[in-house]
């Protein structure tokens, strides 16, 4: 079964998004606050990273761009979630390997994940 980490610090996006990647065979760790990214991924080992850019606090692409720039983060996909749509440049900027916008269609989020899936 393949483990996703979700990151957003909307709690209810969070939970729809648990759900729903439960539901399809996933296994996901749900956090909400982005200082326990590194911690995640430590002890999840996660296979993907679905990860909000607009944290309390943080910028996901900042965070994006170093995991992929991190010799023990670079392989995992980093898909970035996000109600702005102005971010397929900053996408590129920043080496994520998707996005997905909100509001989203839970088709396109599922198609975009298993494409990245390693």
């Amino acid at each position: 079964m393949n483990k996703i980490l979700v990151v957003d610090d909307d709690t209810d996006i969070l939970s729809v998004v648990e759900i729903v990647l439960c539901m399809n065979n996933f296994s996901v760790k749900a956090i909400a606050r982005w200082e326990d990214i590194s911690h995640s991924i430590q002890t999840f080992s996660p296979d993907l990273i679905l990860l909000d850019v607009a944290l309390g606090g943080a910028d996901g692409r900042e965070i994006c761009s170093g995991l992929k720039k991190s010799v023990e983060t670079k392989h995992i996909p980093v898909i970035l979630f996000s109600a702005q749509y102005d971010l397929v440049n900053n996408m590129q900027r920043c080496l994520a390997n998707g996005l997905v916008t909100k509001p989203f269609e839970i088709s396109f989020l599922l198609e975009t994940i298993r494409k990245n899936i390693n």
